[in-house]
């Protein structure tokens, strides 16, 4: 039979044909063989099958989780000791990356990434091993947007914080006995503060999507805001004299307008 024959190409097609088949098969048992064995699963068979459902809270700064679980305990005090389905940890994941074991149904968290997070907790065993009920992990898992809000939203949020330094209850009072002395809100450290404070909170998370401009008017207004803080608290405490605070106060304000200035001359697009 000539080598350039068709017919001879497609006799030695189907001879490879099978070999190709096998390999094929031999990889992908490979493959199913390495995913197993790093990520083991051991299957529940006892009639009450675990349950876990988690949900994250805000605690001040902080955020803490909390994992409720059912039908398993979490133990601590039993680490390598056996290998049930029905005791062992959580593992937490956020954006798919391992953070920590879970051993108590609250976990405090002090920092949440900036965006959308996948927040993953899966049940394991005390010999680290997931576990399974018909082959499908046993886990729970939340989307959170942290900050809360987007960009738009938490500036209206601190300008929203702002006004309520001046027109909640504590705020009004602080005028009306400020305007007795013939002085304004703003000459008062606690009124400053409260709007320092507004204004961090609520932006500060958010630099990386502000404008070269936007973030240094924030940036100044924070330093403004803490600096004649201090200024009336040594007034209060009757380390100053009330023209002095004045004077130096209105000096802070004037140097905001004299940065921008020399920063930018009045070019607000940089």
């Amino acid at each position: 039979m000539n080598k350039n024959s068709p017919y001879l190409k497609y006799f030695l097609a189907l001879l490879l044909l099978p070999i190709i088949s096998i390999a094929h098969d031999d990889q992908d048992d490979r493959i199913k063989f390495w995913k197993e064995y790093y990520n083991p699963k051991l299957e529940v068979h006892q009639r009450d099958i675990p349950e876990i459902k988690i949900s994250l809270n805000k605690i001040g700064p902080f955020f803490q989780l909390q994992s409720k679980v059912k039908n398993f305990t979490l133990t601590p005090d039993q680490d390598l000791k056996n290998n049930n389905s029905w005791t062992g940890y959580g593992k937490l994941f956020i954006n798919g990356i391992y953070v920590t074991r879970i051993y108590n149904e609250y976990l405090f968290l002090k920092d949440v990434p900036v965006g959308n997070n996948e927040f993953k907790v899966i049940l394991s065993s005390n010999m680290d091993v997931d576990i399974a009920h018909n082959n499908k992990i046993i886990s729970d898992t939340i989307i959170f947007q942290f900050p809360e809000y987007s960009y738009a939203e938490a500036r209206s949020k601190a300008y929203g914080l702002s006004i309520q330094c001046e027109f909640s209850d504590k705020g009004l009072a602080a005028r009306d006995t400020l305007s007795r002395k013939g002085m304004s809100l703003s000459e008062s450290s606690l009124y400053l503060q409260c709007r320092h404070d507004s204004q961090k909170s609520t932006l500060d998370s958010f630099q990386s999507e502000m404008t070269r401009f936007q973030l240094l008017i924030h940036q100044l207004t924070l330093d403004s805001f803490f600096k004649r803080s201090l200024i009336w608290k040594d007034y209060e405490d009757n380390i100053i004299s009330l023209s002095v605070a004045r004077e130096k106060s209105n000096l802070i304000e004037k140097n905001i307008e004299i940065e921008i200035q020399k920063k930018y001359s009045g070019n607000k697009n940089e």
